[in-house]
């Protein structure tokens, strides 16, 4: 869903979406499937990074901090 979301522009909605998923795999869920959905939203959020968007900051660090833990 958060890819639809940021693909028709809506980065806010998908980072609130991508935000449910971190918060529900953070308490534990550390799969191959679950690592690569997360490397997945890293590069759907890499050209908005530098654009000052407060959401992708936190949701960006949030999952480089995840993979660092999977990894």
């Amino acid at each position: 869903m958060g890819a639809t979301q940021i693909a028709q522009g809506g980065v806010e909605e998908a980072c609130a979406t991508w935000t449910s998923v971190l918060d529900a795999m953070e308490d534990g869920i550390y799969s191959g499937r679950a690592r690569q959905r997360v490397v997945d939203i890293r590069q759907l959020l890499s050209p908005y990074r530098k654009r000052g968007i407060p959401a992708v900051g936190v949701l960006d660090a949030r999952a480089a901090s995840y993979l660092a833990q999977v990894d």
